[in-house]
């Protein structure tokens, strides 16, 4: 069993909080309430933060306090770069490789991806589409590489989680998983390799929008680039 610190277990339990949107970007965040909603001292909270502010999720400044920080799209920019990196190669060695399995936990993913998005639980749909692309990884024994992608992407996956609210773009994503369930199936490469470039990189097409509805929770830029 995995024994945790409990500025480790803060810390988990925060990552989660913000990842998930319940702690907003920019929302403040005060140690004292947390350290007695969590029935720990303020040590323990003040190490997670530090932890926290290492990922960039959170601004710990002198004369203002504690923030989630605020969406950086330069960020965004490089953790999409790093997980279409990664996935695009990985995505043509599994073509190769797959098992029936591995085929039958991706359509697994995309059911319960469906669930859902029929509950409105935006958070689950997130983490089964997650849970979808991990396969590849999983099944090519690249486990540390997902957990990079997953640990240094706190920037997308909040903008991925904001554009869910979009019309179409949940349908859209069911859809593309299972487009890709069927390239994986007949282990056609030329298809993953289309298909990965078209459903990562969908996101460049709505971030804009997705800034300009809530552009509270950005940080400003300079020169506006796509993605």
């Amino acid at each position: 069993m995995e024994r945790i610190t409990a500025s480790e277990q803060i810390f988990r339990t925060l990552r989660k909080r913000i990842l998930s949107m319940e702690l907003k970007p920019g929302e403040s965040v005060n140690v004292q309430a947390l350290a007695d909603e969590l029935g720990v001292s303020k040590s323990p909270v003040r190490d997670a933060l530090l932890k926290l502010r290492e990922d960039n999720l959170v601004e710990i400044l002198p004369q203002s306090g504690t923030h989630v920080s605020l969406i950086d799209m330069d960020q965004v920019r490089v953790e999409r770069f790093l997980r279409t990196s990664l996935e695009a190669g990985a995505a043509v060695r599994f073509c190769a490789s797959r098992t029936d399995e591995d085929l039958a936990d991706m359509q697994l993913a995309i059911e319960a991806q469906k669930n859902a998005f029929g509950r409105n639980d935006m958070a689950m749909f997130l983490a089964y589409d997650d849970a979808f692309h991990s396969v590849l990884f999983r099944s090519l024994g690249f486990d540390r590489l997902w957990n990079i992608i997953q640990n240094q992407s706190g920037n997308y996956h909040r903008i991925r989680l904001l554009s869910f609210g979009m019309p179409q773009v949940c349908e859209d994503i069911i859809d593309k998983h299972r487009q890709m369930l069927a390239a994986f199936r007949n282990r056609s490469e030329q298809d993953v390799s289309s298909l990965e470039e078209n459903h990562l990189g969908k996101l460049d097409d709505e971030a804009a929008e997705i800034e300009a509805r809530c552009p509270g929770y950005f940080k400003k830029q300079g020169k506006k680039e796509n993605l």
